[in-house]
């Protein structure tokens, strides 16, 4: 430790921060915990796409006797309209059980029955019914004495037409999947890193290497290496996750990877570093205070369970993402970084919410950094039992 002999400010802080990085970056967890999330996120990219997940379903149906042909040729047209492909095929009684039963067919028209193995999928049944009512206005309206051309306009008449007052987002859907990966992702790094922050104040702690480093750097430079260090390692595990995934998302077609979303990308990882800000130091504290790493859980406790509502409150955000409870988290410092990404990956936060959002959950870290400075200095060299907060105060006072 004669590295930080004779050291202040900036320099030290950059030593420490330094000896967070190579010290936990070459640990076993954190590499294997680095490739277990890329893995995840391969997964959750590419599986859809082999899976046909999202894409459209092809129906095999066989029809058992003629007058089921014309029900088959409609829904064969109109299968499209309900996402799905429909290949219809004739076959005797018999083969249309035996292929029910092997799952060679997923359904059998027979005369006016719908016949299958186990309950079909919503998308093949609504289908055929529509093509039997098709086919059963067809038959009416001949037998009322409409045929030829007029019959034709009847049953080809267009759609109605849709419109919005406000713009279709085709990508919308996509980009909500994106939200959603990147809300579990942040809160995975938002309580894994403050954890870490946490259970290295109590290792130090415990094993009085924090007596050695405090002979040559002064509490508060302590904590903000550490917190800068860990910070910096966990925002290049989550850009290495995010380049991967966006990579791979954009190579196998699953997402069109635009300037929206690489905008909506760098801002998450922008949120990652200001909740991280604003909870490390709340972590550092919480390990300051317990000598042991068995009590560390039971303090970080209150923290862990804030970071869990806020995961909480942004699938609910993510259902109604400019609604109220939406507009009201995202100024909360807590929540806000759990809260925000999600909104502006699906364009429903205006400009000046993202700005004021990104003000006060500054402003909140940079307010708690002193405090969390002050209760570090007080606690971290306690040692024997736990120190209760007001005691760490008074400490660093006296």
């Amino acid at each position: 430790m004669s590295d930080y002999h004779g050291v202040t400010g900036r320099r030290a802080v950059s030593l420490v921060a330094r000896r967070e990085i190579t010290t936990r970056g070459r640990e076993k967890g954190f590499l294997i915990s680095t490739g277990v999330s890329l893995a995840i996120v391969a997964l959750i990219v590419v599986l859809p796409q082999l899976l046909g997940f999202g894409g459209t379903e092809t129906y095999d149906v066989g029809v058992t006797n003629r007058a089921a042909v014309p029900v088959a040729e409609a829904a064969q047209r109109g299968a499209k309209a309900f996402d799905a492909e429909i290949d219809w095929h004739r076959v005797t009684p018999a083969q249309g059980a035996s292929q029910l039963a092997s799952g060679d067919l997923d359904a059998v028209l027979d005369g006016r029955r719908i016949r299958a193995q186990e309950e079909p999928d919503d998308a093949l049944i609504n289908a055929l019914q529509a093509a039997d009512r098709e086919v059963r206005v067809a038959a009416a309206l001949q037998r009322a004495g409409v045929e030829g051309q007029a019959l034709s306009d009847v049953l080809s008449a267009p759609a109605l037409a849709v419109s919005t007052v406000e713009a279709v987002d085709d990508e919308r859907d996509r980009k909500g999947n994106f939200a959603f990966v990147a809300v579990i992702f942040l809160y995975g790094q938002l309580l894994t890193f403050g954890y870490l922050v946490a259970s290295g104040v109590v290792e130090e702690k415990s094993s009085r290497v924090v007596e050695i480093l405090l002979s040559s750097v002064r509490p508060r430079e302590l904590l903000a290496g550490k917190v800068i260090g860990l910070g910096l390692l966990g925002l290049a595990q989550l850009l290495l996750i995010a380049v991967v995934g966006l990579g791979l998302a954009m190579a196998l077609g699953a997402l069109d990877v635009d300037g929206d979303i690489l905008v909506a990308a760098a801002l998450a990882l922008a949120w990652f570093v200001l909740g991280y800000a604003f909870y490390s130091c709340a972590f550092a504290c919480a390990g300051a205070l317990v000598p042991r790493q068995e009590e560390l859980q039971s303090a970080t406790l209150p923290l862990t369970l804030v970071i869990l509502v806020s995961f909480f409150l942004s699938f609910a955000v993510l259902d109604d993402p400019s609604g109220t409870l939406a507009v009201v988290t995202s100024f909360l410092p807590m929540s806000a970084p759990m809260v925000m990404p999600p909104r502006i990956a699906l364009g429903e936060a205006p400009a000046w919410q993202v700005i004021g959002a990104i003000l006060v959950t500054a402003g909140s870290a940079i307010a708690l950094i002193p405090l969390a400075g002050r209760i570090y200095s007080g606690a971290v060299l306690r040692t024997g039992s736990a120190i209760k907060l007001r005691d760490a105060w008074r400490a660093a006072r006296s």
